[in-house]
Formats: C-alpha cells, sequence, structure tokens
C-alpha cells in the first residue's frame, strides 16, 4: 500500500513533468518561430554597444554630404561629375576603390563613355549592383545592373543590399547571393577586400550557403575617416592622402534617402557607405558574428531551466528564488561572453523558460501541496482521538494560511497525544521498550529503563535482551525474535531473568496507518507467581502419576491371585477407582498444557486395538463388543497414546452400562460433513440411557451419574471431560444421545466421534 507522502510526491511529480514539459514546448517554439526577436534584437543591440570595434586607418570614406551638396548643386549630379573625380583618383595609388552610386540607368552618351573611361583609368574601381525586391512578373527580386559601357570599365561589380531586421533595423549582412542563372554575387566590400589582399577574406571562405547572414559589428558613430566629395573634386585634398587606403564612396547626406537605422544606442541612423565601412572593417579583423545554430541554441536555452527544474526537488523555496536570479543573471551573462567571442546566443527563449517555470511550478506546488494538506487533515479530523485541541483561527484569512493554522494545531494535537502515549508506556507496570526496524532501541518506559539513564537509544536490541535474559536462555529467545520458531499458540517466549524472575516476552509489530512495518514493541510481563504456580502443579501431577499411582497399582497386584472375598473384591474396586481417577486427571493436565504434536493413524486399527484391551471386563459380564468397519481404511493426524485412552474411556463406558449378557455395538464409517471428510465412530450400548438432567452437561468435569453403572468400578466425572478434550485438540466432535426402539421404548446410549480425514498427501 502506498503511503500519502508518496501519494503527494506521485502528483507533485506529475505536476513537475508537466511543467518541465509545458517549458521545454515553450523554448521549442520560441527558437523555432523566432517569437522573441525583437526581444534578443534589444538585448543584441545593448550588449554589443558595451564593446564596439577599432576602425581601421586604412578605410576612407569620401562623402557626398551637404557641403558637397553645397558646393555642386541638387542631387543628382552629371555624371561628368563623378568622371572628373575618378581621373583626379587614377593616380591615387589606392588599395582599392567601392563606387556606392548606382548607375543602373541611361544618361548623355557622351557622359557615359567619359564616365567609363574614368572608370577603366582605374583598375582597382567596383561598381554595385541592386536588388529590387519583390521582382517583376511575381519574380523573387530583379537585378540592376550599371549601363553599358559603364559595367564593362568597372574591374568588378558585387551587391551592396541590406538585410532588415522585422523592426528594421541593420544587423546582418550577406557576403554573397545567388541570382536566378545560379551565378553568385559577392559582396562589393568582399571584391575591395580581395583586391586589396590578393585573396578571399576568411569570412567568406567559411560560408557554406551564401543564404547564411552575419551579424555585423559596428565601430563607433564617426570612427571612420571622411571626407567631403566636393573637397577632393576641388583640389582641396591632396590625391596624395588616398595612398594605401581603400576608398569607399557613396552619399551621406540626409536628404539623399541612404540613410538606415543601425544598432547604435544613440538610436541615430548611419548612411549606407559608413555600413560598408563597417563591413570591410569585419572583413579586415574577421570578427563578423555568428549566431549559434538552431540546435545549440535549443540546448544552451533548455539547459538553464532544466537546472531550474532539477533544483526544484532539492532546493528550498528560498534557495530556489536565489537561484532563478542567479541563471537569469548566467543568461545574460553566458549572452555577453559568447558575443564577446564572436558568438551569438540570444537569451530570449531561455529567459522566457525561467521566467515560465519558476511562477507556474510554484502555483502547481502550492495547489498540490494545498489540496493533500486538505485530505490529511480532514483524515485527521476523522481519525483523531477525541482531544480538544483545535482552536478557531483569529480572524479571516486566505486558504493557504488557514490550512497552515489548522495544520499547526494538528500539530499541537499530535503532540499532546504523543505526550500521552509517552507517559502512558512509561507508567506500565511491566518493562517495555521499541525497537526500529534497525533493532536500534527508540523508546524504553521506566522499568525497562532502570540503570540506563537517557541512554537507551544508543542500545540495540541484544544490549537490552543481555540487560534481562539469563544466558541459558538467550538463544530461545532471539530465536523467537527471528521467528525461527513456529509460532505456539500464543505467541510469546518465557525465560528467567538474570534476578531468577520469570517473564513471558511478547513483540509486536508496529506499523503505520498505511500499514508499513516501522518496529517492534517489546513487552515483558513478570509471570514469576504463574510460573511457580506451574511448577506447583507440575509437582502435583507428578504426585498424582507417580506417588498415588504407585501404591493403587502395588494394591492390585497384591489382590491378583488372591482368594477373592468381599473384602478383597472391595479394596480392588476402590483402587482401581482411585487409579482412573489420577490417570484421567494427569492427561487432562498434561494435554492443555502441551502442544499437539499429530501423527497418520489407521484409525479402525486404534478403535479395535482399544476395545481388546478391555475384553477381560467385557467377558467377566458376558458383554460381547461387535465392530463395524466401514471406513476403507481411513486415516487420521491424532495422537495414538490419548486417543487411545479416549475410545478405551468410551468402550468402558459402554460396558459399565451395559446389562450383563448384551452387546455394544461399535461401527466407523467416512462421511461428508459440510464438504470436508470426516470418519465416524459411534459406540452403542444396550443399557438405560442417559438421564435427561445429564445430557446438556454430560462431558464436564466432574459430570457423571453412576446410578445404572453395572461394572465393578464407578465413574468421577472426569472420564467423558477427558474424550471431549481429547476430540476437539483433534479438530473433532462428539455427541451423545438416547437410542429409542421402533416402540418408543429407550434403547440405550451412544456416543458419536466425528474426527477430519489426514489430507491426501502431496505427489511430488
Amino acid at each position: 500500500m502506498k503511503t500519502r507522502p508518496s501519494r503527494l510526491r506521485r502528483r507533485l511529480g506529475i505536476e513537475w513533468a508537466g511543467v518541465a514539459l509545458a517549458a521545454s514546448l515553450l523554448i521549442v517554439g520560441l527558437i523555432h518561430w523566432d517569437g522573441l526577436a525583437d526581444f534578443d534584437n534589444l538585448i543584441y543591440d545593448q550588449l554589443s554597444d558595451l564593446d564596439r570595434p577599432e576602425a581601421s586607418d586604412d578605410i576612407l570614406i569620401v562623402a557626398i554630404d551637404e557641403d558637397s551638396l553645397s558646393a555642386f548643386g541638387k542631387w543628382p549630379w552629371s555624371r561628368n561629375r563623378h568622371a572628373e573625380l575618378f581621373e583626379k583618383m587614377a593616380s591615387s595609388e589606392s588599395k582599392a576603390i567601392a563606387f556606392d552610386i548606382l548607375l543602373s540607368e541611361a544618361s548623355d552618351p557622351e557622359t557615359d563613355l567619359r564616365l567609363a573611361k574614368s572608370i577603366s583609368e582605374n583598375p582597382n574601381l567596383y561598381l554595385p549592383i541592386h536588388l529590387v525586391l519583390p521582382g517583376a512578373n511575381g519574380a523573387e527580386f530583379d537585378l540592376k545592373e550599371p549601363v553599358s559601357p559603364i559595367k564593362e570599365s568597372a574591374q568588378g561589380l558585387g551587391h551592396v543590399n541590406l538585410n532588415f531586421d522585422k523592426d528594421g533595423m541593420v544587423r546582418r549582412t550577406s557576403l554573397c547571393f545567388k541570382d536566378t542563372s545560379g551565378k553568385t554575387w559577392p559582396h562589393l566590400m568582399e571584391l575591395a577586400y580581395r583586391h586589396a589582399n590578393g585573396n578571399a577574406s576568411l569570412a567568406f571562405d567559411r560560408q557554406s550557403d551564401c543564404k547564411q547572414n552575419l551579424l555585423l559589428p559596428y565601430a563607433a558613430r564617426g570612427s571612420y575617416t571622411t571626407i567631403p566629395y566636393a573637397a577632393l573634386v576641388n583640389g582641396e585634398m591632396p590625391i596624395s592622402f588616398l595612398r594605401d587606403k581603400v576608398i569607399l564612396i557613396g552619399a551621406t547626406a540626409q536628404g539623399l534617402g541612404d540613410q538606415h537605422p543601425v544598432p547604435m544606442r544613440d538610436g541615430g541612423t548611419l548612411a549606407g557607405v559608413e555600413i560598408m565601412a563597417n563591413l570591410y572593417n569585419a572583413l579586415l579583423d574577421d570578427n563578423f558574428i555568428s549566431p549559434l545554430p538552431k540546435w545549440l541554441q535549443l540546448v544552451l536555452s533548455l539547459l538553464p531551466v532544466w537546472i531550474l527544474l532539477t533544483g526544484f526537488w532539492r532546493w528550498r523555496p528560498r534557495t530556489t528564488i536565489f537561484a532563478s536570479i542567479a541563471l537569469i543573471s548566467l543568461v545574460l551573462i553566458a549572452s555577453f561572453g559568447l558575443l564577446s567571442m564572436k558568438t551569438w546566443f540570444a537569451p530570449g527563449a531561455a529567459l522566457a523558460g525561467l521566467v515560465f517555470v519558476y511562477p507556474i511550478w510554484g502555483w502547481r506546488r502550492l495547489q498540490s501541496t494545498s489540496d493533500f494538506m486538505d485530505e490529511e487533515l480532514e483524515n485527521f479530523r476523522l481519525a483523531k482521538v477525541d482531544i480538544p485541541v483545535v482552536v478557531t483561527s483569529a480572524g479571516p484569512v486566505d486558504v493557504v494560511t488557514g490550512q497552515a493554522e489548522e495544520l499547526t494545531h494538528a500539530i499541537a494535537h499530535v503532540r499532546d497525544l504523543r505526550r500521552f502515549i509517552t507517559d502512558a508506556l512509561s507508567n506500565l507496570p511491566d518493562p517495555m521498550f521499541i525497537t526500529g526496524i534497525d533493532g536500534k532501541v527508540k523508546f524504553v518506559n521506566k522499568l525497562a529503563q532502570t540503570g540506563i539513564e537517557d541512554g537507551s537509544q544508543d542500545f540495540a536490541l541484544d544490549d537490552m535482551l543481555n540487560r534481562f535474559v539469563a544466558p541459558e536462555d538467550l538463544d530461545e529467545v532471539k530465536e523467537y525474535l527471528t521467528m525461527q520458531a513456529k509460532p505456539k499458540e500464543l505467541d510469546y517466549v518465557d525465560f528467567t531473568s538474570l534476578n531468577d524472575e520469570v517473564f513471558a516476552m511478547r513483540r509486536a509489530s508496529v506499523v503505520s496507518d498505511e500499514g508499513e512495518l516501522r518496529g517492534y514493541i517489546h513487552y515483558l510481563a513478570d509471570i514469576t507467581e504463574v510460573a511457580n504456580a506451574a511448577q506447583e502443579r507440575e509437582e502435583v501431577l507428578q504426585l498424582l502419576s507417580h506417588d498415588m499411582r504407585a501404591p493403587q497399582a502395588a494394591i492390585l497386584a497384591l489382590l491378583d491371585g488372591q482368594t477373592q472375598s468381599e473384602t478383597t473384591k472391595r479394596i480392588e474396586k476402590h483402587a482401581r477407582r482411585t487409579l482412573a481417577l489420577a490417570d484421567n486427571f494427569v492427561g487432562l493436565a498434561r494435554i492443555k498444557s502441551n502442544e499437539f504434536s499429530g501423527e497418520e493413524i489407521l484409525l479402525s486399527d486404534l478403535v479395535i486395538e482399544a476395545n481388546d484391551s478391555l475384553w477381560p471386563l467385557a467377558k467377566a459380564r458376558n458383554i460381547k463388543a461387535t465392530i463395524g468397519d466401514e471406513s476403507e481404511g481411513a486415516f487420521i493426524l491424532g495422537e495414538p497414546s490419548s486417543l487411545h485412552r479416549s475410545f478405551v474411556n468410551l468402550i468402558d463406558n459402554a460396558i459399565k452400562y451395559s446389562p450383563d449378557s448384551s452387546t455394544i455395538q461399535i461401527i466407523m464409517r467416512v462421511m461428508e460433513l459440510d464438504k470436508e471428510p470426516y470418519v465416524a465412530v459411534s459406540i452403542k450400548d444396550e443399557g438405560d440411557g442417559i438421564s435427561e438432567d445429564m445430557l446438556g452437561n454430560l462431558f464436564e468435569r466432574f459430570a457423571s451419574d453412576d446410578s445404572g453403572s453395572k461394572g465393578s468400578v464407578k465413574g468421577a466425572g472426569l472420564g467423558l471431560n477427558f474424550v471431549a478434550t481429547v476430540i476437539e485438540r483433534h479438530g473433532g466432535s462428539i455427541r451423545a444421545e438416547n437410542i429409542a426402539d421402533k416402540k418408543g421404548i429407550k434403547g440405550g446410549a451412544q456416543f458419536t466421534v466425528l474426527l477430519p480425514l489426514a489430507p491426501e498427501p502431496e505427489t511430488v
């Protein structure tokens, strides 16, 4: 049977599993559908602002800014203006030039030719292509390349598309993309990097797919060296300033529409050319931030939640709240630590799991505990001893507080009850002690504690036995306690103490309300007076069985063979009467003091033997005993000696109360009673029967009616009591009745004995 705490533990286990499953599914869903992207982006922005990269001195931005617009007029400018710039830059000895202005629409042919010629004079100049999303006629995108002949004069073409997150921020970039024909277009900054360094960037080489997005680390605003477009064209800035620089030319003026939100603390925008400067800087330092793979993101998000879930079984509530706060802090610290190592762990799902688990588990645990307390308090109210200890609360409170107050009163009641039981056990009139299932003494009353003070709890069971039991009885007591011996009719063991007192030791199990063994109670009843009385009874039995029987047997031996006078006949009669009385008395006493020890007996042989032993008495009065054996060789489990004497008594009574020259009928047969097999033995005489006054108490001690006796020895009222005791000891029964003839005239007495058949032997 399961204990109530186990039911609570099982209920909490189910609740815990439900919360764990719900939290895990929540995290999986948030990661799969990117449900906390805005929150993760916010955390990313704040953390990335703590550690911004340094801007490279090799990068130079030529900005189409407000000053340039003031100098050259309204945008867009003539392409001659750009041709003039490229003609000046032809001798700059720069590493690479990226022109972030779209030239996808045709202009004046002569102007386009001049621009193409000036571009060709700069063999390190790259032009952008543009993706229009969505494309025309249902296409995913349209590709816009520079017009001819400008396209052919450039060193290469690269894409300059920006990747916008859901909140419109530019945090990610793609180093390449594939068009519908399968052609790969590197980013414009990747092309500039390759020209300046002679090889592809490490970040590009690591890419397995052009769809892979990398988080872009931004340097602080204004970190890159910037010169106005007009200053360079007008000669205000020497061309030598461009030597060994990577030149990025693009619009920075607010009105030109190339400003985009970026994750900066000030919340402002950044020009597209500055975004590309940050991208090129990341290529140089190879410090792009890679998001964790989804499977690893899932593992790291589930880990803190499962740590907290496991802690719910181990930690106290106070520890749990601090652990929750610590885990939240640890998630943020881990996210920042990985970010500093150029890896992004989005903490949103993990934090959501922690925030979800703690209150939900607290609610479910509180609800389960509250329900359990309700049930237990109700059981306590129904089962408690009627001691008025429960009091009304001081005022209106919430349910849990009310339960706590009632639990306090219940505990007070249990304390009072425990004190009551302790006092009752301590003041028992006999020694008593309680041991746990580990054999250690848990409680000792006053009489058992004598001489050991308060150190009894350190005692083992053997220590207590050594204090009470005499060495010669110690093994028998231990055998009883280990249940190696078969339990007696009364389950106890008696022993002599070290002070020569006699105790009866009884052991009882201590079980919980659910039936679980918790220990044992050992009660030592002082039976010294009873033992002394039993000793005296044994001495009396010895007196009767020897000292009183021996003279009677001697008298009968002396009279045997002597001339029978009236006096000798009377002496012999009284001697036999005294001998029979002693035998019956001793037989009764010994039967009640010994355990039953049966063996298989062929009952017909035993009855025939008992009848044969009385043949001289029957012959002396010319009485004939007939035996009808219909028992089919029935065996019983019995004690031969006591059964033989019982049937001798019954047949002797039949002879004693039968008239001379009459017949005694002994019939044995097998019968079934309540579907159980028995062997029945009936003994019928032809005497005057049993008086109606005696039928009701015929088998009681000292019940006798010798008025109809024809024998030489009168009864003392112990013979039938002995017979009834023996038959009952064998699990049988005996019945006495008067038999009438067909005319209704009394025809003698009949005794019927029922004894159960021995069970069939088991087959191997």
